[in-house]
């Protein structure tokens, strides 16, 4: 389920948002600290998430997208959302890579594991609709618009 496209749009990519369901509608959080996990999982940080953790235990179903800010690419991810904790198995492993992600910064004491079961690509309306549109491009009016310069690497 989770090919080498997603994978590497998920390590580009700064935030992803969790979309959770709530009594009150749908919930839409973003958070800084995720990771593609084994085939078919992404897990996801619980920095300071009471209300995903609520929507979540109410309705496990969830989407979660992550779209790199230069190419204006990304994907979005649907699926089943569970809380982790401590001492459940497998959390550990889980664990271990978002923390190192987080260093100091944060402490992750409970994690959302995401099955994903069906995957949409996010493009730009840019790419759908002016011809021969290219990554490069989109990449140039990005790195413009936002004002950023590469820089040269040696």
């Amino acid at each position: 389920m989770l090919n080498d496209d997603i994978r590497d749009y998920a390590k580009r990519s700064v935030l992803c948002w969790l979309a959770t369901m709530s009594d009150d509608g749908p919930s839409v959080s973003p958070k800084e600290i995720f990771a593609c996990y084994g085939e078919d999982r992404l897990i996801i940080a619980n920095i300071a998430s009471p209300n995903s953790v609520k929507n979540i235990h109410a309705d496990a179903r969830v989407c979660v997208s992550f779209v790199d800010v230069f190419s204006q690419k990304g994907w979005q991810l649907y699926g089943d959302a569970v809380l982790m904790r401590a001492g459940e198995g497998g959390f550990d492993d889980r664990q271990a890579i978002l923390q190192g992600m987080a260093g100091d910064a944060f402490r992750v004491a409970t994690l959302f594991d995401v099955t994903v079961a069906k995957a949409n690509e996010i493009l730009a309306p840019s790419y759908r609709f002016k011809k021969d549109v290219k990554e490069a491009d989109m990449r140039q009016s990005a790195m413009r618009t936002y004002g950023v310069k590469p820089h040269a690497i040696f």
